[in-house]
């Protein structure tokens, strides 16, 4: 198929015919995913696209309705568009859409330009600009997408100009001179186009006419921008007066096909370490830090090391996973790459990009990166052949993210980190991740906050870890807030946590949000799923089994075991034995919050009854004034 929106929107299927699209706001859709390709769009970013930043409160509704007839309208190209949760994509091969073309036929010409290779630099860069049918997104009516993309896609069209018609001039043509003219008059204040159009009239031998266009543009940058020339113009000028031999310079053959190959596989100019810092106060996880260095470091395997650290949110699994990955790096000395795939952000990394950036470090040129995964996932593998490289690959979204960054080369490691378990990705050692215990959760609590304020209030700090549900995140995030309010005693803030309606308000500090990181999670379930984690957590006792969860959702047995295990792979639920599932207790408390907002009372009200005989726990209800379940269950 063929997509195209550099121009008025093309979408041809693979007979050759032309799909039209009459509707604007489908229009508008459309563009929004064609220039985000292959890659996740939120509901929120396209509501904010379609209606120009001014969404209505139906919006979601709406763009489905939209999302459907524009599948309708494009035929067999209707396919490529897909539900995620979250948002949707439009699923783009390589070589189908003209911007992506254009892109690398720029990177390939300015690649050429640089070494000298005049000819393929024009060559490409007139093959990119060819691909233009018109202004970029012309037919599209969205003042956000105008402004942001049409602009930005304006600007390297421009750029490209410039860089083929550098390549020109340095071959000596003087037949640019007309095009120059053109373009000085669209684009009087871009400087470039005025240097190079001094140089192409000097190198004619038209001085006098190259000084009067100096003083052309002297002058419209005086009166219009209120700036002298830049030191590129004010460059060329001077040289002009002074016939420098450097503007007659001779034309430049280009470099034999074999020179200007790049080597694929040459050695990085530095050896890569993308970690992020280790964290000073890591404290615990000697088990698990312990088995995972002797496993990195241990000779002789027949295989690379993988392993996957899962966990509930803000349980520590990228602190270890970086700990670990400082403490071995001697042992891995061609490198250490480090990628963040945002599994928990809604807009998971795609694999093609992440092996673009991996590619680099190692060394492969940019003009020499293939376009398609299969194609780097291949290059990727064969740089990695025989080097020690340890791959960490933090925050995954699923085993399909990961399997194309994991090197093949038994010399190589990787430690991956997820919120669920990746369970088909095979050969991999899972390292599941629990909370620390009491005293471990005080001595991180103490780590972070220093020593001796937390010996100072021995009984108030052991408190204040118990109310944060021993989770590192809240920890940190409780330090954090302490450190800032020296005045502040730990009993005060411990108070603060006790009460149910603030706990979640309380644990937030800058960035570091632990209702948000829990409601990621919450939000990436199916909504069968995430109501089954609401609802069960109303009921106030420390475990519950199947059939008494069938019982509380309305279900079978079967498919109520089913919801369960998603929810314990989510690192949501715990499972305490074969059949018996339960909550820690921070995300129960955020469990029963979620369902006082989404859950109506008459449907917590059924799931209690429905849960008797189990001693139940009641509060008044700030929201109704009448009687709801505990929000925080401790």
């Amino acid at each position: 198929m063929e997509f195209g929106i550099l121009g008025p929107l093309l979408v041809r299927d693979d007979a050759g015919r032309t799909c039209v699209v009459p509707a604007a706001k489908q229009r508008v859709l459309l563009a929004a995913l064609l220039v985000r390709p292959g890659q996740l769009t939120p509901v929120e970013l396209l509501a904010e696209v379609v209606w120009d930043g001014r969404p209505p409160r139906s919006a979601a509704a709406a763009l489905r309705n939209y999302v459907m007839r524009l599948r309708q309208a494009l035929g067999a190209a209707g396919e490529r568009i897909e539900t995620r949760a979250g948002g949707y994509l439009i699923r783009v091969e390589p070589g189908e859409l003209d911007v992506q073309r254009f892109a690398a036929l720029r990177d390939q010409g300015a690649a050429a330009l640089r070494r000298g290779a005049f000819e393929q630099a024009g060559a490409r860069l007139d093959e990119a600009l060819g691909l233009w049918r018109g202004a970029a997104l012309v037919d599209v009516p969205s003042d956000l997408l105008q402004r942001e993309e049409a602009e930005r896609l304006a600007e390297q069209r421009l750029h490209t100009v410039e860089s083929k018609l550098e390549a020109e001039l340095r071959l000596g043509r003087r037949s640019v001179v007309p095009e120059l003219r053109a373009l000085t008059a669209a684009h009087p204040g871009r400087e470039r186009f005025w240097a190079q159009l001094m140089t192409a009239l000097y190198r004619d031998g038209r001085q006098s006419e190259a000084l009067t266009a100096y003083q052309q543009v002297r002058r419209i940058l005086a009166e219009e921008i209120g700036v002298e020339p830049g030191s590129e113009l004010r460059d060329v000028h001077q040289r002009i007066l002074c016939a420098d031999p450097v503007l007659d310079e001779p034309v430049v053959e280009e470099p034999p096909a074999a020179a200007a190959e790049p080597d694929r596989f040459a050695a990085p100019l530095v050896t890569p370490f993308q970690l992020p810092p280790d964290l000073a106060d890591f404290t615990g996880r000697a088990a698990e830090l312990a088995e995972l260095t002797a496993r990195l470091t241990a000779s002789g395997r027949t295989a690379p090391f993988v392993a996957v650290l899962s966990g509930q949110p803000g349980v520590g699994k990228s602190a270890l996973a970086g700990h670990v990955a400082h403490a071995v790096r001697a042992g891995f000395p061609d490198g250490v790459l480090f990628a963040d795939l945002h599994g928990a952000d809604g807009v998971p990394a795609l694999p093609c990009s992440v092996l673009g950036s991996f590619l680099l470090a190692l060394g492969v040129p940019l003009q020499a990166l293939p376009a398609g995964l299969d194609a780097r996932t291949a290059l990727y593998r064969s740089v990695l052949a025989e080097r020690r490289v340890l791959v960490v690959l933090d925050n995954a979204w699923d085993s399909v993210q990961v399997r194309p960054l994991l090197p093949a080369d038994p010399a190589g490691a990787a430690l991956v980190t997820s919120r669920t378990r990746l369970v088909d990705l095979v050969g991999a050692q899972p390292v599941e991740l629990a909370l620390p215990c009491a005293d471990e959760a005080v001595e991180l609590f103490g780590r972070a906050l220093g020593a001796s304020r937390v010996a100072a209030e021995p009984a108030a700090a052991a408190e204040l870890a118990a109310a944060c549900g021993r989770l590192p995140l809240a920890l940190r995030i409780c330090a954090a807030r302490l450190v800032a309010r020296p005045s502040w005693e730990i009993r005060h803030l411990a108070d603060r946590l006790a009460d149910a309606y603030r706990l979640f308000d309380e644990l937030r500090v800058g960035s570091l949000d632990v209702r948000a990181g829990f409601a990621l999670s919450h939000d990436a379930l199916a909504p069968a799923a995430a109501r089954a984690f609401r609802l069960l957590s109303l009921p106030d006792g420390p475990t519950l089994d199947v059939e008494g969860a069938a019982r509380v959702l309305e279900t079978g047995p079967g498919y109520c075991e089913q919801l369960l295990e998603e929810l314990v792979d989510a690192h949501l639920l715990t499972s305490t034995a074969p059949g018996r599932y339960g909550y820690d207790s921070l995300l129960r408390a955020f469990a029963r919050e979620q369902s006082l907002l989404l859950d109506g009372e008459q449907d917590r009200a059924r799931a209690l009854g429905r849960a008797l005989p189990v001693r139940l726990a009641l509060v008044p209800s700030q929201r109704t004034g009448g009687w709801s379940p505990l929000l925080a269950a401790r």
